[in-house]
This record gives structure tokens, sequence and C-alpha cells, in this order.
């Protein structure tokens, strides 16, 4: 049984190519174009060729074919058909046909292995541009942003945030926190910064860092923590955050570019941000920034002559009293227990140093919280 297969036709009586239909039979090829023309050509008097730009086409012509003859010649890169014509054709006819597929079969594989190629780069590609905008921009934008937009940030931001809260506006709590980071800030590299103590009236136990030198306490801390020492701890970690502007960082990943613009110059819309200071404040830091914070916190306290081990006492002794209700700043930290032998080697590595105690009276701070 013939088998047949598209091909396109050149003919001597019309100009350029015409769509036929080769059929491959026992004795021959009968090429029959679309408009009726017709013509046999035998196996042992065909000439094969290569043609194409890449050579990939193979043009087909035959001895028999005369002036007369309505169809000259054929090209064909059809692989069924190549492979019929393969085992009829003798040589040198069969050897063009051998190379013409070897050399598809060539460009295939570089087709191939160009388009991984090209998935590769283009992962990669991708890839860079989620590290520069998760980690590059954010680090320039907080490098760039003027100390004063930073503190305009905070300000809005932390208005915004105790808008429907109470606070404590002085007595022994408000007194004691100011001291603890007065003290803490006084060794510190603040670069401009200034810090400025909220103490809210909550039963969370929580502290957090806003931009600009904004901190906030919650009276559920205060009341949990041992010794104003525990404090310190849990507030030298907050003050690193702000001072390797981690909160700035962290806003620029949450909000995009209009931030980074916007803080990078100095304006944008603080007010649109204001509005959403309650998602920013609940967003979580990376590893690596709380690996800083809790670094060089544990610095920061021995530069100041305080214990760095008032922070893992704290962190410890909620732990055992309810294993399963951590306080917020630490239930965010995945594998509490190793970040607590973090701390502890740190510690260990830190040298010998005067150690001055805090001029807090700790029990009437937590006797004004009882009130």
């Amino acid at each position: 049984m013939a088998d047949s297969f598209p091909a396109t036709c050149f003919r001597a009586d019309r100009p350029g190519s015409h769509p036929c239909t080769v059929v491959v039979g026992s004795g021959g090829l009968d090429v029959r174009c679309d408009d009726g023309a017709q013509a046999h050509w035998r196996y042992e008097r065909l000439t094969c060729e290569p043609t194409g730009d890449e050579r990939s086409w193979l043009l087909v012509s035959s001895a028999d074919t005369d002036q007369r003859s309505a169809v000259t010649a054929l090209v064909a890169r059809d692989a069924a058909l190549l492979a019929a014509l393969a085992d009829r054709v003798g040589e040198p006819c069969r050897s063009t046909i051998t190379g013409l597929a070897a050399g598809s079969r060539a460009r295939a594989g570089s087709h191939w292995r160009n388009l991984l190629l090209f998935a590769l780069v283009a992962a990669l590609a991708l890839a860079a541009g989620w590290w520069l905008v998760t980690t590059v921009v954010p680090e320039v934008a907080a490098d760039v942003m003027p100390i004063e937009t930073e503190r305009q940030l905070g300000s809005t931001l932390v208005q915004a945030f105790l808008a429907d809260k109470t606070t404590v506006d002085g007595g022994p709590a408000v007194d004691a926190v100011q001291h603890i980071v007065d003290r803490l800030a006084a060794v510190a590299d603040t670069k401009g910064t200034i810090f400025t103590v909220h103490v809210v009236d909550s039963p969370q136990v929580n502290a957090l860092a806003l931009p600009g030198g904004q901190i906030v306490v919650f009276t559920g801390l205060l009341r949990e923590a041992g010794s104003p020492e525990e404090v310190a701890g849990v507030l030298a970690h907050e003050i690193q955050h702000v001072l390797r502007r981690h909160a700035v960082k962290r806003l620029v990943q949450q909000f995009g570019t209009e931030a980074v613009i916007g803080m990078a110059t100095g304006g944008g819309n603080l007010g649109r941000l204001a509005g959403r200071a309650g998602e920013l404040v609940q967003l979580s830091y990376g590893r690596d920034q709380e690996a800083e914070a809790d670094r060089e916190g544990l610095a920061l306290l021995h530069r100041a002559g305080l214990p760095p081990e008032g922070i893992m006492t704290f962190f410890e002794r909620l732990r055992r009293a309810d294993p399963t209700a951590m306080p917020e700043f630490l239930a965010t930290h995945p594998d509490t227990g190793r970040r607590i032998e973090d701390l502890r080697r740190l510690a260990a590595e830190l040298p010998e140093t005067e150690l001055v105690p805090l001029a807090i009276e700790w029990d009437k701070v937590r006797a004004s919280l009882a009130q």
C-alpha cells in the first residue's frame, strides 16, 4: 500500500512554489499538484540534496524531468516522508537523506538545550530580581533615607497605632522604661536617633520598635519581668531593630516601590501608611534580622554594664510558666529553645566587664501597675 505525504512543488510552467502530495509507491514517486499537474519519478533516477537556510529541507528532482514536464522539483522535510524515501532510494540519495535526518535531530537537541539554557537564565534572572527587591532595595532605601524622614514616618505610625489604645502617661513604669532606654542609648551609636518611649496599658507580654526611635512597651511585659535587667534585655533587642533600620526595611518589603521612593525623597503618602500601622507592626522580622538584633543587643547590654543573662532568664521563666503561651515577640520565632541557646553562647563569648545595676526599685514599678 502506497503512503502519501504533503510537500511543496515547483513547476516549469508557473513561477513560485505550489502545494502538492507525494505518493511513495513501489515503483517510484507520484507527485500530484493541487491543480492537477502530475509527475512520476523512478527511484533510481532521483537526485537529492539539502537546501534552505539551515540546510534542513530535502530538494528532490529527477533525471526523467524535461522542459515539457509540469513538475520539475519538490522540497520537503516531513520526517515520515524522508524515512519512506530512505527505505527505497539508492546511494548517494540515501546518504543525503540520512545526513539530513541526523542534522535535524542535532538541531532539535540544540533547540532543547537552548530552551533549557533560556529557562535557567530566566529563573536566575527572576531569583536575582527577587533578591534585589527583597534584600538590596530595602537596604539601599534604609541607607539613603534621611533620619528626619524616618523620624516623621515613625511619629505618624506610632500615633496611628496608639490611637485606640490606653497609654500610661507617667509614673514609675514610664520612668523605669525611659531610664533603661536612656542607659542603653548612651552607649549606642545612635547616628542622631532620639528614642521616644510609649507604655501601653495592655496584658500583652510584648514590646516593639517603630522607625525613628519609637519604642512601645506593653504593661504585660513589665508585670511579667522579674527585674529591670530582664526588661533591659528585651529593650536592647528592640533598640537594635531601630538602629539597624529593620523596621524601615520590612516596611519597604511590604509596601514596595511607592514606599521606597517616598522615603528616599523625604516625601510619600505617610497618611496612607499610617492607615496600615496595625498591619505594619504585625510583620515579622527575618531570621537574619532577629539574629542580628540578638547579637548586637547583647553587645549593647555589655557596653552599658548590664548583665546579658537578663533576657535569657526572662524567656526561660516565661517558657516554664506556660510553654504553650509564649509572648508575641517570642512566639514569632520558631524554635525558641534554639534561640535561647544561641543567646547563651553569644553571652559566653563576651569579655568580662564591671556590672552597674539599674537604679530602679522594681517592686514600686510593679506595684504601680497593680493599681
